[in-house]
């Protein structure tokens, strides 16, 4: 399972929160996967990776990019780190741990 795939988990994580889900085609942009709840809460969220290990975290650049995007759409910048095995959500501004 590679990037596409691992944006898929990510989507249907959040669709089982409760969110609907739009994924940037391509993997364009600085968000991959955008979830919005009832509640007015909305994700832009970065998908990261990895089969073996932890997954990467965000470079400078994406991180700037996302946070930016994020703050004018009044949105939290996430951060998911997929593995086989779970994913993980941080806030990309604070790096506190999330739950959808």
């Amino acid at each position: 399972m590679k990037g596409l795939k691992a944006e898929d988990r990510v989507a249907s994580s959040l669709r089982r929160a409760g969110a609907s889900v739009q994924q940037s085609p391509g993997s364009r942009g600085s968000a991959d996967v955008i979830g919005n709840w009832d509640s007015g809460k909305e994700w832009m969220t970065q998908v990261k990776y990895s089969g073996v290990g932890k997954p990467a975290g965000l470079s400078s650049r994406e991180e700037r990019n996302l946070v930016s995007r994020a703050e004018k759409n009044n949105a939290t910048p996430v951060l998911a780190q997929v593995t086989p095995d779970k994913i993980e959500y941080t806030s990309a501004k604070t790096g506190r741990k999330l739950k959808p």
